[in-house]
């Protein structure tokens, strides 16, 4: 199976999207969308292996966009990581059920964005969803 290097970042903060591109360029070739309608644009264009979904987005939240992306062909099988300041386990549990892969609670470090794009690719076409119900990455 061949891994795709794009990831589709979607968060209506600039300082964010920076932050996320800063990390991610020189591996990854790195997308950014500040709503819900543009990430699913761009999701369908360019079929990104990795999408990390903001929850709070203008227009269309991120459990509406994730459940919107599922329902694409093109971006069906796309990791997906909710990637937000909501951190109680009914959000988490409401970001799962949307279609999420795995949710990372910001702030996050470096390492821990990383290592969710890192997991989240092993399962790129259901080859393994079991780690799906885990707890945030640990430190």
């Amino acid at each position: 199976m061949r891994i795709s290097k794009t990831v589709l970042v979607v968060d209506d903060n600039p300082l964010n999207l920076e932050i996320c591109r800063e990390i991610l360029d020189g591996d990854y070739e790195v997308l950014t969308a500040r709503d819900g309608a543009e990430a699913i644009r761009l999701a369908s264009r360019h079929k990104p292996g990795v999408i990390l979904l903001d929850i709070m987005l203008p227009k269309m939240d991120g459990y509406e966009t994730c459940r919107k992306l599922r329902n694409v062909s093109a971006t069906r099988n796309a990791a997906i990581i909710m990637v937000s300041a909501k951190a109680m386990p009914s959000e988490r549990a409401e970001g799962l059920a949307a279609g999420a892969d795995f949710y990372l609670t910001k702030p996050f470090d470096d390492s821990e964005l990383l290592e969710a794009i890192r997991m989240c690719q092993g399962t790129e076409n259901n080859e393994s969803t079991a780690w799906r119900t885990q707890q945030p990455i640990a430190e």
